[in-house]
C-alpha cells in the first residue's frame, strides 16, 4: 500500500488531510511537527508522499523539507507543501528546494485530492 505522511502543527489540518488521503485509498500517517515527522519518515514502509506545512513553529517546513531531502531512505518520496495564501511568494522557494507540488491554504478537499492524485500519477 502507498503511504502518505502529513506533517502539520494543526490537528484540524491533519484531520482534513487524513480524510482526503483515506478517501483516495492510501495509508495515512501524521506528525504534529517537523521533528516527529523526520523520525516517522525513517520508519514508515512504502512512504510515497510527504505533505509538509511550510509555516510551523519549532522547526519550519523549509527546514523540515531540507532535512527530509537528505534522508537516503526516502529518496523517491514526493513532497507536497501547504503554504498560506498570504505567503504564496514562498512557493517558488519550496519548489526550488525540491517540493513536487503545493496547495495554498485555505484549501478545499478537492484541491488536495486532485494534487495528490496528479503527483502520484505523474511519478509512475
Amino acid at each position: 500500500m502507498v503511504n502518505i505522511l502529513c506533517i502539520d502543527n494543526s490537528k484540524t489540518i491533519r484531520q482534513v488531510i487524513k480524510d482526503c488521503v483515506l478517501d483516495l485509498g492510501y495509508g495515512f500517517y501524521e506528525a504534529e511537527n517537523g521533528n516527529v515527522g523526520l523520525e516517522k519518515a525513517d520508519i514508515i514502509e512504502n512512504l510515497k508522499m510527504i505533505i509538509v506545512d511550510w509555516n510551523m513553529p519549532e522547526i519550519s517546513g523549509k527546514e523540515t523539507l531540507k532535512k527530509l531531502k537528505l534522508n537516503r531512505k526516502i529518496t523517491n518520496a514526493l513532497y507536497l507543501v501547504l503554504i498560506r495564501i498570504e505567503n504564496k511568494d514562498e512557493v517558488m522557494e519550496a519548489l526550488e528546494m525540491g517540493a513536487n507540488g503545493y496547495v495554498l491554504k485555505p484549501f478545499s478537499v478537492k484541491e488536495v485530492q486532485d494534487e495528490i492524485e496528479k503527483m502520484i500519477k505523474n511519478a509512475v
